[in-house]
């Protein structure tokens, strides 16, 4: 059957997929059609499905593929815009029946010259929703590309790095893993920027210098050395931020929201909870939640509490003119990294 999903926050892998069924579908790009459906307001169903049979007289190819992006009705986290009435919600049922009987109707007789994708880049279809399991019940080829847990993406990464005939040292591949933050989009990027530079061998410093921290790998080095007291690797993490075009005030909202996350960990911990019961209440990994305690270990909850209290102040400031985001937030950062060490 020559009909698809595609879905899953896998932005590198999901894009190959479907560059892939495009090539395998012989349809060329003047005979490939794509729709918006991420907003039901604009997307029509039924012109999706009419397009899957339509063919110009006057054009060679007999090959076509149809792509309806984003699909709402296959979004799980999707909310409709507007007010929620009992008129709305009878409307968007009585669509739902309508597209729902378009669908089967078409899946009963799919044309085999079209390629028909459901494409969910970035998030995954939810497989509750009555469009997916009618799909599921006709036979289409549903894959989800998932991001992949640390052990599975490492294993990739090496055999990417050995297909492009790459080697680097082991500390320039731990580095590289690190900056790519199981992220396979970013780890192509790096491997095509090692590849322009035209070297077949690199180590730790090439690695440094040719690929960037992601920011949340960004935020997550740059808090951790904060709270460790370590100034000089936070200055070098705040640089590496702004080569990635994070400004201050950028900076500063990213340092707060983690040092959010570390006190409530902290006040839970102080508690009495176990790991495990605070990864469960604050719902984040264990892993998360152990390495956020030990990062903590020499400050208590009551210390990361004042920090935020002097940011919303600065944040102030900021949003007042009265202070400048890049001195202000500098400033903060020289004068608290060490003022709540062992408090």
């Amino acid at each position: 059957m020559s009909i698809y999903l595609l879905s899953g926050k896998d932005l590198y892998r999901i894009e190959q997929a479907l560059k892939r069924i495009l090539k395998d579908s012989g349809a060329d790009r003047d005979h490939t059609v794509s729709f918006d459906a991420s907003d039901p307001r604009t997307f029509r169903f039924d012109s999706a499905i009419m397009e899957c049979d339509t063919f110009s007289l006057f054009e060679g190819s007999d090959r076509k593929a149809v792509i309806i992006r984003e699909p709402y009705f296959l979004n799980g986290g999707f909310k409709a815009p507007g007010r929620t009435s009992k008129k709305k919600e009878d409307k968007e049922e009585a669509e739902r029946d309508r597209r729902l009987s378009m669908l089967e109707q078409y899946l009963k007789r799919p044309n085999p010259d079209t390629a028909l994708i459901f494409y969910c880049h970035g998030f995954d279809a939810d497989s509750r929703k009555k469009e997916y399991k009618m799909l599921q019940k006709y036979g289409a080829v549903i894959t989800e590309y998932k991001k992949m847990y640390e052990r599975d993406f490492n294993i990739y990464a090496d055999e990417q790095l050995r297909k492009n005939g790459l080697t680097l040292t082991r500390d320039a591949r731990n580095e590289m893993l690190l900056r790519v933050d199981c992220d396979t989009l970013l780890l192509h990027n790096a491997i095509d920027k090692l590849i322009l530079y035209g070297n077949r061998q690199y180590d730790i410093d090439d690695i440094r210098s040719l690929v960037s921290l992601n920011p949340e790998v960004n935020v997550f080095t740059m808090s951790s050395l904060f709270i460790k007291g370590d100034l000089a690797g936070t200055l070098r993490a705040m640089d590496e931020m702004l080569k990635a075009s994070i400004d201050h005030t950028n900076m500063m909202a990213m340092l707060a929201s983690r040092l959010r996350s570390l006190y409530c960990m902290k006040k839970l911990y102080e508690s009495g909870m176990s790991q495990d019961m605070i990864a469960t209440r604050l719902k984040q990994k264990p892993y998360a939640v152990k390495m956020g305690l030990q990062n903590t270990s020499g400050r208590s909850a009551d210390s990361l509490l004042k920090m935020l209290v002097q940011l919303a102040e600065l944040d102030q400031g900021i949003k007042a003119g009265k202070i400048n985001p890049k001195d202000g937030f500098e400033q903060f950062i020289l004068s608290s990294g060490n003022q709540y060490a062992g408090h």
